[in-house]
C-alpha cells in the first residue's frame, strides 16, 4: 500500500516543525510510490514561490530511483538515463539533495522532499518527517 493523504499530512506537520526549529521557511512535499503528488505545503512568508515544486522534484527523484535519497543522485544527474528519465517527466525530476524515501515494511510507499534552505537542511527537515511514519 502507498502512503495515506493522512500520512503524508503527519510528515508535513513533522517537516514544518523541524524547519521552523530550524528558523528556515521552505517547501514540503510528499509523493507516493508511484511518484504522484499526495500532499504539499509552502510555509508563511517563504522565499521563492517555485519551493513547493523544487519539493516535488526531489521527492520524485527518489521514489523513480527506489528509493534513493535524491542526493545520492546528484552525483549521476547527467548520466544519460537520468536525462531519460527526467526528461520522461516533463524536466520536473530534480536530482539535488534534500528528499527522502517513506518506508513500510522494508518497501519505499512513497518520499518527502523540502526545498528551500541548505541541501543538507532540506534532507533533514525531509527526513524529519519520514520519521513522523516510517514503521
Amino acid at each position: 500500500m502507498s502512503i495515506t493523504l493522512a500520512e503524508a499530512q503527519k510528515a508535513i506537520a513533522a517537516s514544518i516543525a523541524k524547519a521552523e526549529e530550524l528558523g528556515v521557511k521552505v517547501g514540503v512535499a510528499v509523493v507516493d510510490d508511484q511518484a504522484r503528488v499526495v500532499a504539499v505545503a509552502r510555509m508563511d512568508d517563504a522565499n521563492f514561490t517555485f519551493l513547493p515544486e523544487a519539493a516535488v522534484g526531489k521527492a520524485m527523484a527518489t521514489v523513480l530511483w527506489n528509493g534513493q535519497p535524491s542526493g545520492v543522485l546528484q552525483e549521476r544527474a547527467n548520466v544519460p538515463i537520468f536525462q531519460a528519465v527526467k526528461d520522461l517527466h516533463g524536466g520536473r525530476v530534480i536530482y539535488q539533495q534534500g528528499a527522502v524515501p517513506v518506508m513500510r515494511g522494508g518497501k519505499t510507499v512513497g518520499a518527502i522532499g523540502a526545498g528551500g534552505a541548505s541541501a543538507q537542511i532540506d534532507e533533514d527537515i525531509s527526513a524529519a518527517g519520514a520519521a513522523a511514519i516510517d514503521d
